[in-house]
């Protein structure tokens, strides 16, 4: 077991509102520097890009009754176009502004800078040859990195048997700079967080499917990096999401012995600059073998137990899961006005639904959430505590100003029919799974918040995450719990464009005035 104290500090020396301690340990750089902007996609300048199918559909099964846990779909084939709507619809670009200058992916991601990478690993597929390839948005494409079966190399460097046998591993990377170009070592969070959003589109893609799906947060770090010809530093392997029921390994099996690639890739930016902190942060959990991931995941407790499903909510209208996640944006301005009771109560039930890992035992969860209520049908405006499904009131009051304050003085923390403060009993954690454990925590907030935006835009309502003053966040709720991300839910002042299809993507001719919006509302909210 990893000490823990690097995960400790990162924690302590990025925390908004409290005093920095030891400034000598982050980096001293001008954030936002538009000369040395990361660019927003990985390229291979000399490698091939083999297009993907842009005709993909959709499943057409409600997004209710899979949120809910009781889709009915039938179990997929696993194919080149299942494998295309599962990209697509985590991470593939589905709006832009005018001209091309920003691109809007299917999932939330902070600053709207994407940090995470995805690569595909896998056997023959009918339209997808064996190999390792990475996914590129743009595109919509994939570009192969490895030839060859090399599902039997990952499983076991995850420890994972069924890794060898299903058709396709995703691997999960991170690139620090594209997020901390804008947030510094904080940025190592935003990661994580940002994996997560994009989790919660996947496995709720693939549970419309019937395809079983995954989420592997142990396995021997290096190896999974050399898999994917990333070093480590500059990108760093986040997770694995292991897709689809087991089938025949390919015969003769695949390596096992993992090559370093070499291949060019294109600069990220002018002068990328890395962060010790967080390369101490990665570091220090990272697991070096096959039987350090063993250990890991034995203190873990190995999941496995199956999510209960919830009640559907009746009022709510059918639309299918992929019409959703196209219908979903970060909502940057809400009104003051009451939401519906199930806004929150399905709402918050779909969002902590257990997830299919390696990380927690059963139906367990290592997050606890706070809620501050501001204007629900049938619920009293105050403080809450969402625990085993259910809504355990606090402090009665308005707390519309207060809740602002601890999100940044941002009004959407306020604007909101509710707001859920994500936490994690950070100390309990980390001397369980040691700075590993803060990976874990910090993804599975991540998929809380994606999960929750997704419960409310199917119920024709808005979200977006917000970041928060730390330590205040715990005073306000008088609990000794860290927050680890924070979920404002609410009524939209404005109705969303809905996303394009692949090499599709919706045009937002109102984007700039809205931003210009903002801009003037966060001017006079910190005055």
């Amino acid at each position: 077991m990893r000490n823990p104290e690097a995960a400790v500090v990162l924690h302590q020396l990025t925390k908004h509102g409290s005093p920095i301690p030891d400034r000598s340990r982050l980096v001293d750089f001008q954030p936002l520097d538009p000369s040395n902007r990361p660019a927003p996609f990985k390229r291979f300048p000399r490698l091939e890009t083999r297009p993907l199918p842009a005709d993909i559909g959709g499943t057409g099964i409600a997004a209710t009754d899979v949120l809910s846990g009781r889709a009915k779909a039938p179990p997929s084939q696993f194919d080149g176009t299942v494998l295309a709507r599962l990209l697509f619809f985590s991470a593939g670009v589905t709006r832009t502004t005018v001209g091309g200058r920003s691109y809007f992916r299917a999932a939330m991601s902070a600053g709207n800078l994407h940090p995470v990478e995805l690569y595909v690993t896998c056997g023959d597929l009918p339209g997808v040859d064996a190999g390792v390839h990475h996914f590129t948005p743009r595109e919509f494409g994939l570009t192969t990195l490895r030839s060859g079966d090399w599902r039997r190399a990952l499983a076991l460097t995850a420890a994972e048997p069924a890794v060898a046998t299903a058709p396709c591993t995703l691997v999960l990377t991170g690139i620090p700079w594209r997020t901390a170009w804008k947030y510094g070592e904080r940025g190592y969070r935003h990661l994580y967080w940002d994996a997560g959003t994009l989790l919660a589109n996947l496995l709720a893609v693939a549970e419309a499917h019937g395809l079983p799906a995954r989420v592997v947060l142990g396995f021997a770090d290096s190896e999974v990096a050399r898999l994917v010809g990333v070093d480590a530093v500059e990108e760093f392997p986040l997770a694995l999401v292991v897709l689809g029921s087991a089938g025949e390994p390919a015969a003769p099996p695949g390596p096992e012995r993992i090559e370093p690639l070499d291949v060019e890739v294109a600069p990220l930016s002018p002068r990328p600059l890395t962060f010790p902190l967080i390369t101490e942060t990665q570091e220090a959990g990272a697991l070096r073998d096959r039987e350090a991931v063993v250990a890991w995941r034995a203190a873990a407790g190995r999941g496995g137990e199956p999510a209960s499903p919830i009640d559907v909510p009746e009022t709510a209208e059918r639309l299918s899961i992929e019409e959703v996640i196209l219908r979903r944006g970060s909502t940057r301005v809400m009104r003051r006005v009451a939401g519906p009771a199930e806004l929150l109560r399905w709402g918050m039930a779909v969002a902590s639904r257990p997830l299919p890992g390696d990380f927690a035992p059963g139906e367990a969860s290592v997050l606890e959430h706070c809620l501050s209520v501001h204007a629900v049908a049938d619920v009293e405006p105050g403080t809450y505590r969402w625990q085993a499904g259910r809504l355990e009131p606090g402090r009665r009051g308005d707390f519309r100003e207060a809740t602002q304050q601890l999100c940044l003085n941002q009004p959407l923390g306020g604007d909101s029919a509710y707001t859920t403060f994500h936490c994690s009993d950070l100390d309990s954690l980390l001397e369980t799974l040691g700075s590993r454990g803060y990976r874990v925590a910090q993804l599975e907030a991540g998929v809380v918040a994606g999960r929750l935006a997704l419960a409310a835009f199917t119920l024709g309502y808005g979200a977006t995450g917000l970041t928060f003053f730390d330590d205040e966040v715990s005073r306000f709720f008088a609990t000794p719990v860290a927050c680890m991300l924070v979920t404002s839910v609410g009524v939209p002042a404005y109705r969303s464009t809905p996303g394009g299809m692949p090499r599709a993507a919706a045009e937002l001719a109102g984007f700039d005035p809205l931003m210009e919006r903002l801009s003037r509302q966060l001017h006079r909210a910190g005055r």
